[in-house]
């Protein structure tokens, strides 16, 4: 899991049990006290046996976030590897 904080919102990269395995997600939150989380799932088209895969890339997906949008959205770096 890591945490990565921007200006208006804090998003944190985990591994959630799916039906058969698990799935990677970034959890974005704003800065509010009346905010809810926001899932997002990423790597989705690949399957995880392992937390820790899900995990290793929802970190991987978080590195490449360079900013959250106003409606809580993912904002890429498309040249991050």
């Amino acid at each position: 899991m890591a945490i990565k904080h921007f200006n208006h919102h804090e998003a944190i990269s985990s591994a959630v049990p799916a039906e058969q395995g698990f799935e990677a997600v970034i959890a974005v939150k704003a800065r509010r006290e009346d905010a809810h989380p926001t899932f997002h799932k990423v790597a989705t088209e690949r399957h995880f046996d392992l937390a820790s895969e899900a995990e290793e890339a929802a970190d991987a997906a978080l590195n490449r976030v360079t900013e959250i949008g106003d409606d809580d959205e993912l904002l890429w770096d498309e040249q991050a590897v």
